[in-house]
């Protein structure tokens, strides 16, 4: 939704009770000229079926006069910019529309706001072309009327109607030197306004803006050093994990190893535990040369699985032989009985020969 304000002269008469009475020319269709903040000038269409349509019309309608252009005039700001009111709704007087209006406050007519200029809402139709032989850069749809505002003089932006010249349509001297430029509100509503006006708002922008970014650059620090420092967090837990991984590693290897018979001594290295381990189960014979850590630690597991079974082997075998005189009855002689453990002893050997 966009909003323009046109200008047309204010001729009035005066009544008993000193308010002004008028039947102006309130706008009219063509082209009309809006400058742009980039010191561009683009042309607007106002066709007649949009300009005569009867809801644009209607909407003139018991609509506020203000002093001046205060935006978007409604029930809650009206009632300190209305000096008067638009009576009747806009009727059609050839390319023109004119209306009944009433000023009651006269002071800023006193003040030199001796024209008037209308405040709208439109849709803009961004199809260019060209109508009665001028270019036109996008067409004003769907028309309805906020306000009419008293105003100094029309400026180049507002596209100034003054009727009474035979330029009516065109921008005259006068107002080149007081062209307005276009402000869209974030809200979406587009309005012409002066100079100062517009640069006041792109520097509070301008302002907002900075603000923005260095809340964003602030946050974006934040973001970084708590990223940084659950990174920290989660290194030193990670550490920790290992450090405990690794002690119960050793404590569970230098076991194995004194289980085998192996003397640990702590600044020996694991690598050269598992050595000794695997020598003290399978001789001295190991060579551990241009071994790589991989073929170290599976001969160790190879010689842990040897010594197990041995240690179970054994155990076995004294198991054997306390149960022995039992499965032979006491009244066996001494001679089978030492036969058998003989038998026992033998194939104790025979296992550890077999083993290595």
């Amino acid at each position: 939704m966009e909003m323009r304000f046109d200008t047309t002269p204010l001729k009035a008469t005066s009544t008993a009770e000193g308010f002004l009475l008028d039947s102006p020319i309130l706008t009219r269709v063509g082209v009309f000229p809006y400058r742009q903040t980039d010191g561009t000038t683009r042309y607007e269409l106002r066709p007649p079926e949009e300009v005569f349509h009867p809801e644009t019309l209607a909407s003139l309608k018991a609509k506020p006069i203000t002093d001046g252009h205060p935006g978007l005039v409604n029930a809650r700001n009206a009632k300190h910019h209305t000096v008067g009111v638009v009576l009747s709704e806009g009727r059609q007087d050839g390319d023109d529309t004119r209306g009944d209006i009433v000023v009651h406050d006269t002071a800023p007519i006193a003040a030199g706001k001796k024209e008037l200029s209308t405040g709208y809402t439109l849709e803009l139709d961004e199809t260019p072309g060209e109508w009665n032989g001028r270019r036109y850069d996008a067409v004003q749809r769907r028309i309805r009327y906020n306000h009419l505002a008293l105003v100094r003089a029309g400026r180049a932006g507002n596209a100034r109607l003054n009727l009474d010249a035979a330029d009516a349509d065109l921008i005259d001297e006068e107002e080149s030197t007081m062209t307005t430029v276009k402000v869209r509100l974030d809200s979406g509503l587009s309005y012409d306004a002066a100079p100062e006006v517009a640069q006041e708002l792109e520097k509070l922008r301008g302002q907002v803006g900075e603000q923005m970014k260095r809340a964003d650059a602030a946050e974006a620090r934040a973001d970084s050093e708590k990223a940084r420092a659950d990174e920290a967090t989660g290194k030193v837990e990670q550490a920790r994990k290992d450090g405990q991984a690794a002690a119960a590693s050793r404590l569970k290897l230098e076991a194995d190893a004194k289980a085998s018979g192996v003397e640990v001594k702590q600044d020996m290295a694991d690598k050269d535990i598992r050595v000794a381990v695997i020598r003290a189960v399978r001789g001295d014979g190991f060579d551990v040369a241009g071994k790589s850590d991989a073929y170290v630690e599976v001969a160790y597991d190879l010689a842990r699985q040897e010594a197990v079974a041995r240690t179970d082997s054994i155990g076995q075998q004294r198991l054997d032989m306390r149960e022995q005189p039992r499965e032979n009855g006491a009244d066996k002689g001494n001679d089978r009985g030492g036969a058998s453990a003989a038998a026992a002893r033998a194939r104790m050997i025979g296992n550890i020969n077999g083993g290595q």
